[in-house]
């Protein structure tokens, strides 16, 4: 038997998830101050692809985040066309828009203190919330 390579995001499978889960997008880069969105995460992209086309009935949510250094206004437009990135990568790669939205929360959903770049790092996130499974 084949062996099954390793996912990325290891909490988006449909076993383990409901409605109002939030799974963190991990290894996904941008280019800095930025929505272009870096090769090297490709992978995960086609990880998050590969999910919706084999679940046909999922809705998501694509929610962008950033640290909490920059204004308001700032914030929130980059978390959101970093968010609209991700959207338009699954988009291209079939997915139907009604399956599927984005938003921008900027500074607003900290995970982490941003008083380290480390933390600051956590902060700038892409997470994807399920809406709906059915």
């Amino acid at each position: 038997a084949k062996e099954e390579p390793k996912k990325i995001m290891e909490d988006l499978d449909i076993k383990k998830i409901n409605i109002g889960s939030t799974i963190q997008i991990k290894t996904l880069n941008f280019k800095a101050d930025t929505s272009a969105i870096d090769k090297s995460s490709f992978p995960v992209l086609e990880e998050l692809y590969t999910f919706l086309k084999e679940n046909k009935s999922i809705k998501l949510e694509i929610g962008g985040h950033t640290n909490g250094i920059p204004s308001h206004e700032y914030c929130d437009k980059l978390s959101s066309s970093r968010a609209k990135a991700v959207y338009d990568y699954l988009l291209t790669r079939g997915i139907d828009p009604n399956r599927i939205s984005y938003k921008g929360y900027g500074k607003r959903k900290r995970i982490a203190s941003d008083a380290t770049a480390e933390g600051r790092n956590k902060n700038q996130r892409v997470e994807v919330k399920v809406i709906s499974l059915s």
